[in-house]
């Protein structure tokens, strides 16, 4: 069910981007970017927003041809036209980094809805996070880290859950013992 007050999405994914002509790609870039979704906005699924993501990249990199791969300065054509719209590489940067940040801030926000509605309240929420965590220090490798980070698996509301509910089976069982060794 749709709420009323959510974007639509206004972008639909094009054909082969080998064949297309250039002013096709751009439409399809300009469509993508207007989209509720590219901003965080809509209600995309993660793996579909991912999707848009790259194929935007593709299609970026498929009108830039040749100097898609060029260190961007002012010598490249893309980076010529660039300049001529005011875009420098900082603000470029800048931008990177604020759509990370926006889709770091996004995904929390998300996580910590749907566990302030499983546990109750934000403050049991944030504990349930708190044993997600602390069972991650415990038991995690470092490469069981680099493949939650990868996957995304370390960012989903029903596997904090679980890691949640094992840390309380510790904290029961190290009371539980604490209590038997003081009788």
């Amino acid at each position: 069910m749709i709420e009323e007050n959510t974007p639509q999405a206004t972008w639909s994914e094009g054909g082969e981007i080998e064949g297309m002509e250039g002013n096709q790609a751009k439409s399809e870039i300009k469509a993508i970017e207007s989209d509720p979704s590219f901003s965080g906005d809509g209600k995309m699924p993660y793996w579909d927003r991912q999707n848009m993501l790259k194929r935007r990249d593709l299609l970026y990199r498929h009108v830039a041809g040749e100097d898609a791969d060029k260190p961007y300065t002012d010598k490249t054509a893309m980076g010529e036209e660039l300049l001529k719209q005011g875009i420098t590489t900082e603000s470029l940067e800048e931008m990177h980094e604020g759509f990370e940040d926006r889709d770091e801030q996004d995904t929390r926000r998300k996580i910590m809805e749907t566990l302030t509605s499983h546990f109750g309240t934000k403050e049991d929420a944030e504990a349930a996070l708190g044993d997600a965590k602390d069972i991650l220090k415990r038991f995690a490798m470092e490469d069981d880290l680099i493949f939650l980070e990868e996957s995304g698996l370390g960012n989903d509301s029903e596997f904090i859950k679980k890691l949640s509910e094992i840390g309380q089976m510790f904290k029961r069982a190290n009371k539980e013992a604490r209590e038997k060794n003081e009788k």
